[in-house]
């Protein structure tokens, strides 16, 4: 496994920590989403749909750099994480538009995540 791999897997594994103590509301649910959450049910799907996304490319990434056995073809690894590339682009600036510091700050840990991706996906 390389080093950037790693790294990307322990950010995934921090962020699926982070989404699962959000929807436990043990980290207030206002400081993520840009802040645009209207009520916990709303924050119960956004949560739930980016922790099962996190968890899937964790295993992506995983299958990808052979931790774990593949599922997937190595065409379609690759396909997968040129679409997550993309997807943390969109991600990144997301960050840097939202309202909390917090989500500003990520839009590094994003760009990072993405670069993997696509550098992965080649």
């Amino acid at each position: 496994m390389k080093l950037y791999q790693r790294v990307a897997l322990i950010i995934i594994v921090a962020y699926c920590i982070f989404h699962i103590l959000v929807f436990f509301q043990i980290i207030p649910y206002t400081i993520v989403w840009g802040g645009k959450i209207k009520s916990i049910s709303e924050m119960y799907i956004l949560e739930g749909v980016a922790l099962l996304i996190m968890l899937f490319i964790g295993a992506v990434v995983s299958m990808e750099s052979r931790l774990v056995k593949t599922i997937f073809t190595a065409q379609t690894i690759k396909r997968i994480l040129l679409i997550f590339a993309v997807f943390f682009i969109l991600n990144t600036i997301g960050n840097l538009l939202a309202e909390t510091i917090i989500e500003k700050c990520q839009a590094i840990v994003t760009l990072y995540l993405a670069i993997v991706f696509y550098k992965s996906s080649k």
